[in-house]
């Protein structure tokens, strides 16, 4: 006798060895791959946050950092960076020390024979806040000759960042240009520990035998007076 109208239930067939580890393959492979694609996407992420220009430039913008290679490496190991010949010069170190430090030192004018090479004499001789004329006289001394020359120098400060000052009297026909204080961070974000120093001058030869022999000395003198202000920073920030 037939069942006519009556649905019947599918039969479900067991599956053999082979096809059940075909199936655990097949979801595994599928699995796989969408954990290999997330993978990706998040690395790919991760690697441009890290590499990208803004990121970049987070973590590299520094005022040292954005120097040349050459004098990021003197900087760090402590050394003074001079460039520049014929009365064009720019002279740059790294002190560590706080701006204020280095501000007080740079703007010591009645003290500069106390600390800087060849000083005998430094007076201040008006005061009008942020604008300052003072007198210095220095000594050249030579196998061959000795020069004493004096010059009168006005000075424009922008605490804490810039100090500019020009010769308005005395034996150098010209000279004039500034000092720019930077605060330097060990790394991103992190208080300053360190300080810029930056000297900018351009000079015209004075008393001496000829320009070369004015340049020479007068370059020489420079780096012992970078050198010498150096020092004297390094000692007030431990006193």
């Amino acid at each position: 006798m037939g069942y006519s109208g009556a649905s019947r239930a599918p039969i479900i067939q067991p599956l053999n060895n082979r096809e059940y580890y075909k199936l655990i393959s097949k979801s595994y492979q599928k699995k796989k791959h969408f954990l290999l694609s997330t993978f990706v996407v998040a690395s790919s992420c991760a690697f441009s946050l890290i590499f990208s220009p803004i990121a970049t430039a987070k973590l590299f913008d520094g005022p040292v950092d954005q120097l040349p290679l050459e004098q990021r490496v003197s900087l760090r190991r402590g050394e003074l960076v001079f460039l520049g010949e014929d009365g064009e010069y720019v002279v740059r170190l790294l002190v560590k020390t706080s701006i204020d430090h280095a501000w007080q030192v740079l703007t010591d004018y009645e003290n500069f024979a106390d600390f800087l090479p060849g000083v005998s004499s430094s007076e201040l001789i008006e005061n009008n806040g942020d604008r300052k004329i003072f007198e210095q006289i220095s000594n050249i001394k030579t196998f061959v000759f000795s020069i004493e020359s004096r010059v009168k120098i006005a000075t424009t400060e922008s605490y804490p960042a810039q100090i500019d000052f020009k010769a308005v009297d005395g034996d150098l026909p010209g000279l004039n240009g500034k000092w720019t204080l930077e605060p330097v961070s060990p790394y991103p974000s992190a208080p300053p520990d360190k300080v810029l120093i930056t000297h900018k001058v351009s000079v015209e030869p004075g008393k001496s035998p000829s320009d070369s022999i004015f340049f020479g000395i007068y370059e020489d003198r420079l780096q012992e007076t970078l050198e010498a202000i150096k020092q004297e920073v390094e000692n007030r920030s431990h006193q």
